[in-house]
């Protein structure tokens, strides 16, 4: 790919207003300045496992704060150029799965897994992390690729 090319979609994509993402972990106090409170979420918005880290919700929109790993959210760019979780979103940025086809033999082959799925670990996941059950705490998020646990999220 040209130069041209790059120059072109990083324009394309740097003004994008509003894009749809899914939420990864739980809302967690980013800042405060002792009278306003300022929640942020890290958000997967479907482009090839990028993740947003740290995105602020917005302080208008009350029920952001009870959304879960998981959800579709929408995400606003503020005047600051930042992006910002502005509501639910009707539309999921979901997993994406690629397999070769050999088209002689039509033969396919492995799966490869794109996109992040977020969800609270169970029991059995709890107890197989290091140290045994108890260690990570009830609760924690666990982020998944392919069915393969990448992260875990809690707190």
């Amino acid at each position: 790919m040209s130069l041209l090319t790059h120059i072109t979609q990083a324009q394309i994509d740097a003004s994008q207003t509003e894009l749809d993402g899914k939420i990864l972990t739980r809302p967690a106090l980013l800042v405060t300045d002792g009278i306003a409170l300022v929640y942020a979420v890290d958000v997967d918005i479907g482009e090839s496992g990028r993740v947003l880290k740290n995105v602020p919700l917005a302080r208008a929109n009350r029920d952001l704060l009870y959304a879960e790993a998981g959800n579709a959210c929408r995400l606003r760019r503020s005047a600051n150029g930042k992006f910002e979780v502005v509501g639910f979103s009707k539309e999921l940025p979901g997993r994406y799965d690629r397999f070769a086809v050999d088209l002689g033999t039509f033969a396919i082959g492995p799966t490869q897994s794109f996109g992040l799925d977020a969800r609270p670990l169970s029991y059995g996941e709890l107890a197989d992390r290091p140290g045994g059950y108890g260690v990570v705490p009830y609760g924690a998020t666990g982020l998944f690729r392919g069915g393969i646990l990448l992260e875990v999220k809690f707190g």
